[in-house]
């Protein structure tokens, strides 16, 4: 039995080209076509916009689950459920810098999710993001001190044996010794190769750029800043154009508004990313606790509910199955889009490029995803006309949005 044929009817359907209208055709979960005559059993979207489905290539966790930190095939799950609720149906499983059993554990957990997951399990994990080990101790961040290691082509093998060959993004300080070899090994290998948690000079991300570099993992975030005398990190992302930046959720806390629109104007839609960098809080481990600094608030794991205390010394708790509470713990990867929409050059359209269409081409699955193109797969976000999420497809399959 196959798949009807199914003409999604909406005044405004989100194109590389623009905003048009019509009939957006969808069969065996991809877009088949797109035009004016519907061809199937209609679905009518027509006070609705159709807009791609994000693609989030830097979220360690969301909702109920946390890769990162548990790394557990139920914490992907997790994910790949929840995500949708926040209009992200694809997405790179983030790691980050932890020990090293926990590491090739959590990618081959990754790796079998990433084999057996099917539509109805909700967005779909299309790789792996290694955020470390091979970082610079100078801008730890979050990550783990202990569990930094040097660059090795070696080691890297080892990781992308244990995940299947699924690690497509990876993030590390390309001023650490061994890590122009490992750059070049990594771009050999179809690898994107992102500098972060780094202390690089100009210089030394100029040869990393050589050696293929691309990419800057949360651009200003954890990474040497601008000198005039010295550029560092921060003036080398902005002064080779033909590199991407990515930016994490914008709250207005991790980033100054100002700040976002000096980099959309250097990048452009072409070269801008957005990711969410979100973390997962409620699964993390039993006992783990942590200060945010950006938000002023510990937070911990007690009893297997999470504890955040704020600066005034008062505490709430939240539990995993109230998803009213866990859902508004992070800003969602559309509640971000939302914030910076009206300042891109083209509106919805540019936010479906620096969203949707370069993070999949970082990702390496822009053949397949990132835009509401023909032959690619129907994942689409179907927005009212407050811009709220109404529904969501995932390779054709409508997601519950109700939990």
């Amino acid at each position: 039995m196959t798949d009807p044929l199914l003409s999604f009817a909406s005044e405004r359907i989100v194109t590389p080209d623009g905003i048009r209208a019509g009939y957006l055709h969808v069969s065996g979960g991809k877009i088949v076509g797109m035009d004016d005559v519907p061809r199937g059993d209609v679905i009518d979207y027509r006070d609705a916009m159709l807009m791609p489905g994000f693609v989030d290539i830097h979220v360690h966790g969301w909702g109920r689950g946390s890769f990162a930190w548990k790394g557990e095939t139920r914490s992907l799950r997790a994910m790949s459920q929840d995500l949708v609720h926040a209009g992200v149906t694809a997405w790179l499983a983030t790691s980050a810098t932890q020990p090293e059993d926990f590491l090739l554990t959590s990618l081959a957990n990754a790796a079998a999710w990433i084999a057996q997951a099917t539509p109805i399990d909700g967005a779909e994990a299309v790789g792996i993001h290694m955020e470390g080990p091979y970082i610079n101790p100078k801008f730890i961040g979050m990550q783990r001190l202990d569990c930094v290691q040097p660059p090795s082509i070696a080691g890297f093998e080892r990781y992308q044996q244990a995940a299947g060959g699924h690690v497509r993004l990876m993030t590390l300080a390309p001023e650490l010794p061994g890590a122009l070899d490992l750059i070049r090994h990594l771009h050999q290998a179809g690898v994107t190769i992102s500098a972060g948690h780094t202390d690089a000079t100009f210089d030394e991300i100029g040869l990393a750029i050589d050696a293929g570099l691309n990419h800057f993992t949360h651009a200003f975030s954890a990474m040497r800043g601008l000198h005039h005398r010295e550029p560092g990190v921060v003036g080398a992302l902005m002064y080779y154009e033909d590199t991407f930046a990515e930016v994490a959720k914008q709250s207005g806390i991790t980033l100054r508004p100002e700040v976002f629109d000096i980099l959309y104007r250097l990048k452009k839609d072409r070269r801008l990313v957005m990711m969410s960098d979100c973390l997962g809080y409620v699964d993390f481990p039993e006992g783990f606790e942590f200060h945010h600094y950006l938000r002023q608030e510990t937070f911990r794991i007690r009893q297997h509910a999470l504890e955040i205390t704020n600066g005034h010394g008062c505490t709430r708790t939240i539990h995993a199955e109230d998803w009213p509470a866990v859902c508004t713990l992070e800003m969602s990867f559309l509640d971000s889009v939302k914030n910076v929409v009206k300042r891109l050059e083209h509106g919805w359209v540019s936010a479906a490029q620096v969203a949707c269409l370069n993070p999949a081409i970082l990702a390496g699955v822009a053949d397949r995803k990132g835009s509401l193109s023909v032959g690619k797969d129907a994942d689409i976000l179907v927005l009212d006309a407050e811009e709220t999420l109404r529904e969501v497809w995932c390779r054709g399959v409508r997601q519950p949005q109700v939990k």
